[in-house]
């Protein structure tokens, strides 16, 4: 389960195994709103770690009872318990940040 850290406002942890099943079980936007970050940062997280994502249209086909593919995690580049941060961008355009640490990576919402 993603976890918030309450002592800083709007900050996401979670694996990349925790995301992924996290991405396709609800729309980004219904993530983001929830978890009170930027659905564009959500998608820059993914796209950071080679997470796919729901193609367009997705959503709609699963509103309407039609089958749909889930696509499975690739663990190639990426470990499934690599740590994600997505956090609000304090001071700075939101956007994704690396880690010069080979920690955790960042993403600012």
């Amino acid at each position: 389960m993603p976890m918030i850290d309450m002592r800083e406002r709007n900050v996401l942890r979670m694996t990349r195994a925790e995301l992924h099943r996290l991405i396709w079980s609800k729309p980004m936007t219904e993530i983001a709103r929830r978890y009170g970050v930027r659905d564009q940062h959500v998608a820059q997280a993914c796209d950071a770690y080679d997470i796919a994502r729901p193609r367009a249209g997705h959503w709609q086909k699963v509103e309407h009872g039609k089958s749909v593919e889930t696509a499975a995690l690739d663990n190639k580049n990426h470990s499934s318990e690599a740590i994600i941060i997505i956090e609000p961008a304090v001071g700075r355009p939101g956007g994704f940040q690396r880690g010069g640490d080979g920690g955790a990576k960042r993403c600012a919402a």
